[in-house]
C-alpha cells in the first residue's frame, strides 16, 4: 500500500483516503502511516459500539470533520465513547489470541488430526482465517453439518463484540472466481472467540457426519 500511495503522490496532488477496516491492529501500519491523508475504519470491528466510525489523519482534515459534527446530537460521547476506548484496549489482545488459535488449528490439521483433510493454511481475507481443503467435494455438506454442531454460518458483524462461536462459511467471491472448483472442496473458518479444540471438534464432527451419509 505504501508503494501505491507513493505512486499516486508522484502523479497527482489529491487527497488520499484509505479504508482500513480489518487491517487496524493486524497490520504493522495504517494507511496514514503509509503516507495517506486520512484512514477510516469501524469501531464495531474492533469490539466497539455499532455505528461509530473512526477517522485518523492530518489535522486540517480531521478538524473539518469535527466542525461538521459540532451539534451535541452528533457527538460520540458518554457510554459510546467509553465503549470505543474499551474496544480499542481489548481488540489487540482478542485478535492476537484469535491469530494464535488459527495457527494451532493449521498445525494440527496438517499433522493429520482429522481424516479427510487434504490441506489447511492461514490467509488474510478481511479477517485472518483458516482455509481447509478436503480430499473430496464435501464443502457444502460440511458447512451444513458444522452449523448443526454449533458453528455460526454468517457473521453478525465480522469480529464484533457479538461474535463468539467459530464461524464456518464458504469461500469468498474472489476465491471462487479464481478457481470455481475450490468452492466444492474448501471452506474458511474464523475462530472468533473459540479455542482450537472447539474449532476442530466442530470440524471433525461435521466431516464424520458427512462421510456417514456418503
Amino acid at each position: 500500500m505504501e508503494t501505491v500511495i507513493g505512486t499516486i503522490r508522484k502523479c497527482a496532488d489529491i487527497l488520499i483516503l484509505t479504508d482500513d477496516n480489518y487491517a487496524v491492529m493486524k497490520m504493522s501500519r495504517t494507511g496514514v502511516q503509509c503516507g495517506a491523508d486520512l484512514s477510516c475504519f469501524s469501531s464495531f470491528k474492533l469490539l466497539g459500539p455499532e455505528g461509530v466510525g473512526i477517522v485518523i489523519g492530518k489535522k486540517r482534515y480531521t478538524d473539518k470533520i469535527i466542525g461538521w459534527n459540532y451539534s451535541g446530537g452528533m457527538q460520540v460521547q458518554g457510554h459510546e465513547a467509553m465503549d470505543v476506548l474499551r474496544g480499542l484496549t481489548y481488540a489487540p489482545v482478542s485478535l492476537a489470541i484469535e491469530a494464535e488459535v488459527g495457527k494451532e488449528c493449521v498445525r494440527r490439521l496438517k499433522a493429520g488430526e482429522i481424516d479427510g483433510i487434504k490441506d489447511a493454511f492461514l490467509a488474510n481475507a478481511q479477517s485472518k482465517i483458516v482455509l481447509v481443503e478436503f480430499e473430496e467435494d464435501i464443502a457444502a455438506q460440511v458447512l451444513e453439518e458444522a452449523e448443526r454442531s454449533g458453528a455460526a454460518p454468517n457473521p453478525v458483524g465480522a469480529e464484533s463484540k457479538y461474535e463468539i462461536v467459530p464461524m464456518f462459511y464458504r469461500l469468498s467471491g474472489t476465491f471462487r472466481k479464481a478457481d470455481p472448483a475450490l468452492e466444492k472442496r474448501m471452506i474458511r473458518i474464523n475462530p472468533m472467540r473459540g479455542g482450537a479444540d472447539t474449532v476442530l471438534r466442530i470440524l471433525k464432527r461435521a466431516v464424520e457426519s458427512v462421510k456417514i451419509c456418503l
